[in-house]
């Protein structure tokens, strides 16, 4: 029987990843050790999915563990009162922030939303609510209407990752679940002791991971949206984080305010990232890392996003080195989320 080993501390960003990708096997129990999460998987057949794995630092392991006794698997308590095309539908489940899971339910299947919603809460104990989609993320906070399906009538996610604890009102504030992997990507390139501002910061996830694992580091959050910000203070002060500075306001009048102050700039906004290179550039030291987050054609589309940036250097006189380029997700037919990770030197610096 195929586990995966994660260390405690990484367990649940690796349990969001099998739930996305459907590998976790609800069939058998989840498995600990003082230092371990061991996560029974229902195969890891193919080099992309070992390497996804890998890459969320798990290891593949084989072991004999005990069958689930408690509840029902998910999707085998479905197939009894859903047809094969009506779980063809459910493919790609539903996205858990911790207490709460969140359903998309096809016009198809909406008259058996409570069914699918019953199915999930009697499968996993840590749910309490669910909750469906009710629109598009919009608007310049990208928040999205919800609608409350069953359980525990709440919108205030509990939601915890790579150590840290968030809570926040789903309604009112942007979190995806699906930058887990990045925020332990970026934590672990952090240096002793750095500078690391975070613009577009939410409620804190970027900017308190970092935080949490460098003490001697030094960290400005900034955030536009009243409630994010609200939830960031009260993370910061539940994850012990007192080195995080929040700022509520907009990016540009705080950025001249810090001109020159950040060894590392973090931008998870990827809707108008490519906005704000002026201000990723006016917070950074001579010599400075920037992580920009964007959404591009997935046909040529990193290409003419590394062509910006280079244009972007040669019109504000700065060297621009390219470090790492990377796909997060597929974000629609045509479109995908990727970050690209960049060095920028100031005059006459040499990279």
């Amino acid at each position: 029987m195929h586990y995966i080993k994660i260390p405690i501390k990484k367990a649940e960003s690796m349990k969001a990843l099998l739930l996305r990708n459907a590998l976790l096997d609800r069939k058998r129990k989840v498995m600990h050790s003082t230092r371990y999460v061991y996560f029974p998987v229902i195969s890891i057949d193919g080099a992309k999915t070992k390497k996804l794995i890998e890459s969320s630092y798990g290891a593949i392991i084989d072991r004999v563990g005990p069958m689930r006794t408690e509840t029902e698997d998910y999707k085998s308590m479905l197939s009894a009162v859903l047809d094969a095309d009506e779980m063809k539908e459910l493919t790609g489940g539903y996205d858990l922030l911790g207490n709460i899971a969140i359903i998309d339910v096809s016009d198809k299947l909406a008259e058996k939303e409570a069914l699918i919603s019953k199915a999930i809460l009697a499968s996993n104990k840590s749910i309490t609510t669910v909750i469906a989609k009710a629109g598009a993320v919009s608007g310049i906070y990208r928040v999205r209407k919800f609608r409350y399906v069953s359980g525990k009538r709440t919108y205030n996610a509990t939601y915890r990752e790579n150590g840290s604890i968030f809570v926040f009102d789903v309604r009112k504030t942007f979190f995806s679940n699906r930058l887990s992997y990045e925020r332990s990507r970026i934590n672990a390139l952090v240096k002793k002791a750095e500078h690391v501002a975070v613009p577009f910061a939410g409620v804190g996830p970027f900017a308190i991971e970092i935080a949490k694992a460098h003490p001697d580091a030094k960290v400005i959050a900034i955030e536009l949206n009243g409630d994010a910000y609200k939830a960031m203070v009260k993370n910061i002060e539940l994850n012990k984080t007192s080195n995080v500075k929040a700022y509520l306001g907009n990016v540009k009048s705080i950025a001249k305010r810090h001109a020159s102050w950040a060894d590392r700039v973090v931008m998870p906004t990827p809707k108008t990232s490519m906005d704000f290179l002026d201000d990723a550039l006016i917070l950074s030291k001579r010599v400075s890392t920037v992580h920009i987050y964007l959404f591009c054609a997935a046909e040529g589309g990193i290409k003419k996003a590394k062509d910006a940036i280079k244009a972007h250097a040669k019109a504000n006189s700065y060297l621009v080195r390219f470090n790492n380029v990377r796909i997060v997700r597929p974000y629609s037919k045509d479109e995908i989320e990727i970050v690209i990770d960049y060095t920028i030197r100031k005059k006459d610096q040499h990279i």
